[in-house]
């Protein structure tokens, strides 16, 4: 979204097809279908080329996802925002992609505090002890 746009970024991902008559509309997850289609291949095409859809990025760990377009909607979830808005995450949000986030968010913080010549505090991490060496978790303290 822009500066001066002031509409929440709404997130179009093909979330499938279904049987209209003897052909197929495919749909969108923000309410779009095309029209009929000879078979679920074309209403699929029709929809990505005529519809458009949002590249499957997650907002916290940046991963790229892939796959055939009906496969999409089993590895991201579409979130809502306070703005109105809509972003994708990986489904289930895991660990790793909630410690991919903590540290984009820290680079972040690193690099408008460089642009800006503010010194930040260092981030304080605290250890979580487990079970074994493989079980501890360092978070930074906010």
């Amino acid at each position: 979204m822009s500066l001066t746009d002031s509409r929440p970024r709404q997130i179009c991902l093909p979330t499938g097809t279904s049987p209209s008559g003897r052909r197929a509309v495919a749909w969108c997850a923000c309410g779009y279908r095309t029209t009929p289609r000879v078979d679920r291949d074309r209403a699929l095409a029709a929809l990505l080329t005529e519809h458009g859809w949002t590249t499957p990025v997650c907002a916290l760990c940046e991963r790229t996802h892939d796959g055939p377009p009906e496969v999409l909607l089993r590895q991201v979830e579409i979130r809502d925002d306070p703005d109105g808005g809509q972003y994708l995450v990986c489904r289930g949000v895991p660990r790793s992609c909630l410690d991919a986030g903590a540290q984009l968010q820290l680079r972040l913080d690193r690099a408008v505090s460089d642009s800006w010549g503010i010194e930040m505090p260092r981030p304080r991490l605290r250890v979580i002890h487990g079970g074994g060496s493989d079980q501890v978790l360092h978070a930074h303290d906010r």
